[in-house]
């Protein structure tokens, strides 16, 4: 089939080109004919338009110096004409005879001009104008017989030439006529002849590709040979394929729909260029239910200006250029419901090419629950941290390198603790005060067992008694990564309890000594009145009589020891009145200085520093147990310094408190640190004579006053006793 096209196209192509050399060198000639007399005709025409110029200039010269004359611009420019038309005749190819006729009516011209000028110019001699002008006529009379002799001659020999060109177009027309005739003929016969050897299989294609059109994948194409047979097996073999592919893409389309439409978020496909901007195109039916609209409204609406919140569609121009620079956009806004109203939702969106045309894809998923969650979650969060920090309780969480990672406000406050979120703290700097987890840490335990572990104990470095439950955390694989302590401050609670602890031991002491008084004291009486009845004996030699007189004096002390020891059992109720502290103090400083151990010393020198706030306002106390225990401690300090030194008074008020502050101190030797917990017991005591009740004595009137007293010491330094007496109003 291919050579069979070949050699028609081939045949085709020979006929057609001889004829179409044939007829281009025919209209070749004939053009040039038909030019050859245009040219004829126009000289004829420029020739008969001299004549008429000539004419023109004759009239302009017969008028002159008539009322009819034209003005002077007028006829230059007639003559002026005149020349170009006669220079326009040279622009042809003529002749050597006609060249010779066109000088000579060049040169006429030229003479004509210049009679006519010297005709218009001369006015001096009349008769000169006349011969002038006579002399104009004749050769302007000779240029017209010239040139109408010349249009006659070009008239007559157009009119040879023309018939002749005429008759040699028409022979040529009738020729090709024919050739034109017989050419369709002819092509016609070859045509049919290849034509119907290709038509046939073509029509077999068109048929096929008519039922491929209509939907019919089975039909298949049969019998035909050469190329046509290769065109058919591949049509058939094309018909499979897209009948393959059809299914593969109504699949995926079920596929798709199936998505699309039951997808729970809302799908939406929207216009991204031009005035349409953010028309939907497409939506699923979970956008028009999350919306409150139908499909059909939807598909009237535009994304960006109906259903974006007013926040929301302003930041849209942003979102769509980050789009079409190819970026997938996740962002939270809002979006409008039918009904007005305002909720969140989570978008997805990014650009999506087809059929040349730009669309947004976008994916927007209600979010009001989450967000409700969230705030929940954050609510709860904040109520967390807030009980976290209102928990008296010390509350210390502990990664499993020692850093505490997170602390309620308790811990933060009492241990001092900086930002945790940029600072490594370290659990035993703040508790312990020292650089690395001390050989004693309970806490330590839990990290070791992994097991809970819960103590009681007293840290020196925060001063305070602690109880201490340590529990350990574990990760979401159940492998411990550190622990969480709980602290409660137990410091007033041991002080409460030691407090009942000594109550009770009073009590049992009291109830001891008042039996332990009441049997000796009967007894002690009847030995002191016998030992007072020797000394009235007249013969007792003086030695006999000191040592007498000792054993009265020892039995006097066993007295005071034993009232001592009753006051202390059965304190007295107390008797308040209101009392000056500073004046009370004053009182109890001097009278204190007449100590009989200052008086047996003269050489003794002991200085006093007062430092009393004015401030300090009325209370009610006891004046007298007051003054025992101010006695009590300024004894205690000045036989503490028997080389002599310094006594200091201070008071102070605290009006935070609203409490008075008083501290006696003195410059003596100190008290050892071992025994600084024991000074307050009773019958504690490091004097050789001492009854170990004064101190125990002093803290039971100061407590039975509401009051506090605690005592500091260094050794070789001194000592400093303090106390805190609430103020109580009359």
């Amino acid at each position: 089939m291919k050579k069979k096209i070949i050699i028609f196209l081939v045949s085709i192509s020979l006929i057609f080109l001889a004829g179409g050399i044939y007829i281009i060198s025919t209209i070749e000639t004939s053009t040039s004919t038909l030019d050859y007399l245009i040219k004829l005709h126009q000289v004829e025409i420029l020739r008969e338009h001299l004549l008429l110029q000539i004419k023109r200039v004759q009239s302009d010269h017969n008028l002159w110096g008539t009322p009819r004359s034209r003005s002077i611009e007028t006829v230059v420019a007639n003559v002026r004409q005149l020349d170009k038309l006669s220079a326009t005749c040279f622009d042809c190819h003529h002749s050597q005879s006609v060249v010779g006729r066109l000088d000579n009516l060049t040169e006429g011209i030229e003479k004509y001009k210049k009679a006519y000028s010297r005709s218009l110019t001369i006015r001096a001699n009349r008769q000169r104008v006349d011969n002038e002008i006579d002399e104009a006529f004749l050769i302007a009379e000779k240029l017209l017989a010239d040139v109408k002799n010349m249009v006659h001659m070009a008239a007559s020999k157009l009119a040879e030439k023309t018939q002749s060109s005429l008759r040699d177009i028409y022979t040529t027309k009738i020729i090709l006529f024919i050739l034109v005739s017989i050419t369709p003929f002819f092509a016609a016969g070859l045509g049919y002849i290849i034509i119907r050897g290709l038509t046939t299989p073509i029509g077999e294609l068109l048929t096929a590709t008519r039922k491929l059109k209509a939907g019919d994948l089975d039909f298949r194409i049969e019998g035909l040979q050469d190329e046509f047979g290769e065109v058919a097996a591949s049509f058939n073999s094309m018909a499979d394929a897209l009948k393959q592919h059809m299914h593969e893409i109504q699949e995926s389309e079920k596929r798709y729909r199936v998505l699309f439409e039951g997808a729970g978020d809302a799908i939406f496909l929207v216009d991204a260029e031009g005035e349409n901007l953010g028309d939907i195109v497409e939506v699923n039916p979970a956008a028009a239910e999350m919306h409150q609209y139908t499909i059909e409204e939807m598909l009237d609406l535009n994304l960006i200006k109906d259903l974006d919140s007013p926040d929301a569609s302003k930041g849209a121009p942003e979102r769509v250029k980050r789009i079409m620079n190819g970026e997938w956009v996740t962002e939270e806004i809002t979006h409008r419901k039918k009904d007005g109203t305002v909720f969140p939702v989570e978008i997805t969106a990014g650009l999506l090419e087809f059929m040349g045309h730009k669309y947004i894809l976008a994916i927007d998923r209600d979010i009001s629950n989450r967000k409700e969650m969230e705030n929940k979650v954050l609510q709860a969060k904040h109520d967390w941290e807030a009980t976290f920090n209102i928990i008296t309780d010390m509350i210390t969480i502990h990664d499993g390198d020692f850093n505490i990672i997170r602390a309620n406000k308790a811990a933060i406050d009492t241990l001092k603790l900086p930002l945790l979120e940029i600072n490594k703290v370290k659990c035993y700097e703040f508790y312990h005060g020292e650089n690395c987890p001390p050989d004693n840490c309970l806490s330590c335990e839990c990290f070791n067992t992994g097991k809970p572990s819960s103590f009681e104990t007293y840290e020196t470095h925060l001063g305070m008694h602690l109880d201490v439950r340590a529990m350990p955390r574990y990760d979401d694989n159940n492998q411990m990564i550190g622990i969480v302590h709980v602290i409660r401050d137990i410091t007033e609670r041991k002080r409460v309890e030691e407090a009942m602890q000594r109550a009770q031991q009073m009590k049992i002491v009291g109830e001891w000594a008042a039996g332990l008084v009441h049997e000796i004291k009967n007894p002690l009486a009847g030995i002191k009145v016998s030992v007072e009845v020797l000394l009235d004996e007249h013969n007792i030699s003086a030695e006999d009589r000191g040592i007498v007189l000792k054993a009265v004096d020892e039995i006097k002390r066993i007295e005071a020891l034993l009232k001592s020891l009753l006051n202390f059992a059965r304190p007295p109720k107390l008797q308040l009145s209101v009392v000056d502290m500073n004046d009370l103090l004053d009182q109890t400083i001097d009278f204190s200085l007449r100590h009989p151990f200052l008086s047996s010393n003269s050489s003794i020198k002991i200085n006093v520093m007062k430092d009393l706030d004015d401030t300090i306002p009325e209370t009610m106390a006891d004046p007298m147990q007051l003054q025992q225990v101010l006695l009590n401690l300024a004894f205690n300090s000045i036989e503490a310094m028997p080389d002599g030194g310094t006594l200091g008074v201070k008071s102070i008020y605290d009006k935070n408190l609203d409490a008075i502050k008083i501290e006696i101190s003195d410059t003596g030797k100190g008290i050892d640190k071992g025994v600084m917990d024991d000074v307050f017991k009773p019958f504690f005591t490091t004097k050789l004579k001492g009854s170990g009740l004064g101190l125990a004595i002093t803290r039971q009137i100061v407590e039975q006053h509401g009051g506090v007293i605690s005592v500091e010491s260094d050794t070789g330094k001194g000592t400093v006793f303090k106390m805190l007496l609430n103020i109580k109003e009359e």
